[in-house]
């Protein structure tokens, strides 16, 4: 990660918490939330059914794959991009593919994680509205039935699953349910968090007079379900709208991240999908002023991920040694009962040491009481002996 990068993370996040509100562009309009929105008791059981989706992926996976197989579906398991091109390769070469009809690549995260494009320029493969291969993203896959959720295509891209001779499915392990009967309210959410009404929708389950294959991606997502605390973040609905308030993110931009993944959920996840030495400083840039959270479709308790990414960081030993110090020197100095009962001066000059002087600059720092906690506890309760209480 730049270094210029990093800093304009940390001076946008400073500039932040220093403010006493948030811009009028940052703030929620609540009264935009459609009817179904507001159904919290439908939100919460849909995010339970993602939710134990999750915690037991690998049974749900399973359970799709046999669903989705017995309709002579092909299914390629990767574990990185290297593994989805290498794969993509053996079927040009198999069909004799010259050109693929390839969905709004801007559109589409998984695409752009995975960079199709240059792979198929580097590969000599045409982009064609009548390609002899057409890719698809799909949205969510449905264990109990073995079906492929997709939204947002043309009419002409839908008739084309059921006639052309290849289809080609992408989506991640993440991506999955056990019940089909949510696909539309997962629709629901999906037309909302675009700003749209209803979009099309089909559940693809296969079709007898074309191959169908499907590459599930992992591309280190793996790496997230390891920590129990932060597997959540991995039901985000991608849906832009935490963006859209976070007072970092409307500052910096996406340029900073240098990433596909931009934004609160991805402070909280890019140090696992990528490296924690390029990607650590992200857990910081943010407030936890919990916006994001208030506009969140299905509620995700970002504030709290972040911390225990941040927690995370530190118990790994991915601080850098400054602030390793410092912080050692805080966490001994407030766990110590005689130093916090020293006088507000002495706690004053204390903070100090932590606060640099250009953040002094741009932020008030905030004074102690005269006294300290347990010294005016003390008072209280010789008054009310005085007072026979």
């Amino acid at each position: 990660m730049n270094n210029d990068y990093h800093r304009s993370f940390l001076e946008a996040s400073e500039k932040v918490i220093g403010a006493n509100s948030a811009p009028a562009s940052f703030q929620l309009h609540k009264d935009t939330l459609p009817s179904f929105v507001e159904d919290k008791c439908s939100v919460e059981r849909f995010k339970m059914a993602l939710q134990r989706s999750i915690e037991n992926l690998d049974e749900e996976l399973g359970r799709f794959e046999k669903q989705f197989s017995n309709r002579h579906n092909a299914i390629f398991w990767a574990a990185d991009y290297n593994d989805v091109f290498s794969s993509l390769k053996k079927l040009f070469k198999t069909h004799k593919v010259k050109s693929v009809r390839l969905p709004n690549v801007n559109s589409s995260t998984i695409f752009r994680e995975l960079g199709i494009k240059y792979f198929l320029r580097d590969e000599h493969i045409d982009l064609a509205e009548d390609g002899e291969m057409q890719f698809f993203v799909a949205d969510m896959m449905f264990s109990d039935t073995g079906s492929l959720l997709i939204l947002n295509q043309s009419n002409s891209g839908f008739d084309r699953l059921s006639n052309s001779k290849i289809n080609v499915f992408f989506t991640t392990i993440d991506r999955i349910v056990g019940n089909s009967d949510w696909a539309e309210f997962y629709q629901q959410l999906c037309s909302y968090r675009n700003g749209c009404g209803n979009q099309d929708m089909v559940l693809f389950k296969g079709s007898g007079n074309c191959n169908n294959y499907l590459f599930l991606i992992d591309n280190q997502r793996t790496n997230v379900l390891q920590h129990k605390s932060l597997r959540q973040s991995l039901i985000c609905l991608q849906c832009g709208r935490c963006n859209d308030v976070c007072p970092v993110f409307q500052t910096i931009g996406e340029e900073p991240y240098n990433n596909v993944f931009a934004g609160p959920v991805a402070n909280i996840t890019l140090p696992y999908l990528e490296t924690f030495e390029s990607y650590k400083h992200v857990a910081y840039a943010c407030t936890l002023c919990g916006c994001c959270e208030e506009v969140c479709p299905i509620s995700l308790p970002i504030r709290d991920m972040i911390v225990d990414s941040r927690q995370t960081l530190i118990a790994c030993d991915q601080l850098e040694k400054g602030d390793k110090r410092r912080l050692a020197a805080l966490r001994k100095f407030t766990s110590s009962r005689a130093k916090m009962n020293v006088s507000s001066f002495f706690k004053r000059h204390m903070l100090l040491k932590f606060v640099s002087a250009e953040y002094r600059k741009t932020h008030r720092v905030v004074p102690f009481a005269s006294e300290s906690f347990n010294k005016s506890y003390k008072k209280i309760i010789e008054n009310d002996q005085r007072k026979g209480v």
